[in-house]
């Protein structure tokens, strides 16, 4: 009776196992399936070349230069000074007589009369003009005196510029003129000569230096009629 009841239930126990084990297995070939598939799809890594380049150490430093030898001092020998016996200094009985000579008087030159200057007259005062009168004035000569270094230049007190010329400016004309007048004792400017001329401005320059007043040169405080030099300076109106 008992053994009618249990067959049944064995069979059943054991198909349960089977599909339990087969599911099992089932599950483990599909994990190792999946992990060699992964690993054979992975990317792989690119190794980086790292270049290493060796460098020697640096050379010792030189060895410090041996201290300079100090050459040894040589003692210094003092020299030994021989003794010299005293003479005995005999006095004589009579002191000679020294014949004291005159002194010698050098004979006086005669000095001549003084150098005086080329062009100057017998009588004439030293610092004096040539060409002046004995016993005359500073600047009451025959004519003008050439202007030099040992007098008062003239100051100018008044009078125009020079004019620029239509011609002078359609040319641009500029540059320096060199006029040589006669300046009188009252200052007036007359008698006057291009030295150094420019296009179209001669008569313009000497018109206006004609008509100016200037104060006279001097020598030794006294006014003198001088041949002066004018240096003129022309430059285009701006």
């Amino acid at each position: 009776m008992f053994d009618t009841i249990t067959a049944p239930r064995a069979k059943r126990r054991g198909g349960t196992s089977m599909a339990v084990s087969i599911l099992l297995h089932g599950l483990v070939v599909g994990a190792a399936f999946l992990l060699a598939y992964a690993r054979a799809h992975m990317p792989k890594t690119k190794e980086v070349e790292v270049a290493v380049a060796f460098r020697p150490p640096p050379p010792p430093p030189p060895p410090p230069p041996p201290p300079a030898s100090r050459k040894p001092k040589t003692p210094r020998t003092e020299r030994i000074k021989p003794k010299v016996p005293p003479t005995a200094v005999i006095q004589p009985k009579e002191i000679p007589k020294i014949e004291e000579k005159p002194p010698e008087v050098e004979p006086e030159e005669d000095e001549g009369p003084d150098e005086g200057v080329e062009g100057g007259v017998v009588g004439g005062v030293v610092g004096g003009v040539v060409g002046g009168q004995i016993g005359g004035q500073v600047g009451t000569g025959t004519g003008p005196i050439e202007f030099n270094d040992t007098m008062t230049p003239p100051n100018k007190l008044g009078g125009p510029d020079p004019q620029y010329t239509s011609q002078a400016l359609e040319r641009e004309v500029e540059g320096l003129m060199i006029v040589k007048c006669v300046v009188s004792t009252q200052g007036a400017v007359r008698n006057c000569r291009v030295l150094k001329s420019l296009p179209f401005m001669d008569r313009a320059v000497i018109e206006a230096l004609e008509h100016r007043r200037y104060s006279p040169a001097l020598l030794r405080g006294q006014p003198i009629e001088v041949d002066y030099t004018f240096k003129i300076k022309l430059t285009l109106p701006r």
